[in-house]
């Protein structure tokens, strides 16, 4: 609080200038002032007004708690530090972090006591509107939720247990699908990268023939391929979020085949930069996420009108590869998959779970015996 003069037309006038913080919430922080005051007396009768002003709108926004910004805040650094309930990665504590920035934006200057059901199914709904899958609105959920429970049991959060979004159901968000190139498609693709020589010609051509994520290429280094025993060993990938080199998604190493086909794109790429580290030079937009934009833009001027992402080339691999006669236990090893179930969609995709049930079901009449049937008659 301060009474300041200052001279204006060459006349003193006096300025009020009062502001405090919450003691109970450090992010509450009110300051109000008022200039033009002409005598000491007027601007202390101000001085005592302005005070008790902010006083009031320090406990009328108290009595409404803290922002779901500040509570994103806290819980980020207690989980960080193992305080908030259980052992988080520090990934993990990025992606929820991450997760709630991107998907509750209009949430953020909110106090938690305003936030109520219809903000829940405003997030849901914006998901579902944008075609988001149902593993990612069900991580939104689960970060929402998760945040909003450690809020509540640290008594951050009162007179409301549960959170917005729980109890919301996603109708039809089992019902995605997302396409795959065909055969034909992948082929045009890579024909049409060489043939223009994109830039990320290479890039898709391994990941087609790997079913690397898009990460464990980026982190792909040349001391990783074994060209004598055809081998590329994954070790690592690279992490947008922390930007910077981590274990696999799955904290596993694995190894894959580098085909005659793989092998001559391997050889190519070696030959363009011999004394590159790593195998792919960090093209403009990878790392900032962009690589699923640049395949579909790709895709869109030579005729594929297909919404795909980067991680399409993934489920083309295990699809196509499937299809071809391959063993599902080896593809689901050298893809790197841990869940059997979530591998069962490319089996299905692949159509191996029911190649050959019907060889054996004939009812239809042979040709020949039809016709010797209607000579007879």
């Amino acid at each position: 609080m301060a009474i300041t003069t200052y001279e204006k037309n060459g006349k003193t006038y006096f300025r009020v200038y009062v502001q405090d913080r919450s003691k109970t919430f450090s992010n509450i922080r009110i300051q109000r002032s008022k200039a033009g005051i002409t005598t000491i007396v007027e601007a202390r009768r101000e001085e005592k007004k302005l005070t008790r002003h902010v006083y009031e709108l320090i406990a009328q926004m108290e009595s409404k708690g803290i922002t779901w910004k500040e509570i994103i805040h806290r819980w980020e650094i207690c989980a960080k530090h193992g305080l908030a309930g259980r052992k988080y990665t520090r990934e993990s504590v990025v992606d929820h972090v991450c997760r709630l920035y991107t998907h509750t934006p209009t949430w953020l200057d909110k106090r938690v006591k305003d936030l109520g059901r219809s903000d829940g199914r405003y997030v849901i709904n914006s998901l579902l509107d944008k075609s988001y899958t149902t593993s990612t609105i069900k991580g939104v959920k689960s970060s929402i939720s998760k945040v909003w429970s450690w809020g509540v049991e640290e008594g951050l959060i009162q007179g409301s247990d549960k959170s917005p979004v729980q109890g919301i159901v996603v109708e039809g968000a089992k019902n995605n699908y997302k396409p795959i190139l065909t055969i034909e498609e992948i082929r045009k693709l890579l024909l049409e990268a060489e043939l223009q020589k994109h830039p990320w010609r290479h890039v898709w051509s391994v990941a087609v023939l790997t079913g690397m994520r898009s990460g464990e290429l980026l982190a792909l280094q040349w001391e990783d391929v074994d060209f004598e025993n055809n081998l590329i060993r994954i070790t690592k990938s690279y992490s947008s979020r922390i930007k910077a080199i981590k274990s696999t998604k799955n904290a596993e190493w694995r190894n894959a085949h580098i085909s005659d086909d793989l092998k001559k794109v391997l050889l190519e790429i070696k030959r363009d930069n011999p004394n590159s580290v790593f195998v792919f030079h960090h093209l403009g937009g990878w790392r900032q996420g962009s690589a699923g934009l640049i395949l579909r833009n790709f895709l869109k001027r030579i005729g594929i009108e297909k919404y795909v992402t980067f991680h399409t080339l993934r489920a083309c691999f295990a699809t196509h590869v499937l299809a071809s006669g391959a063993e599902p236990t080896q593809v689901m090893k050298m893809g790197g998959w841990a869940d059997f179930k979530t591998f069962q969609i490319y089996i299905r995709m692949a159509g191996v779970d029911v190649k050959g049930v019907t060889d054996d079901f004939r009812v239809t009449p042979e040709l020949g015996l039809t016709d010797n049937v209607l000579k007879l008659r």
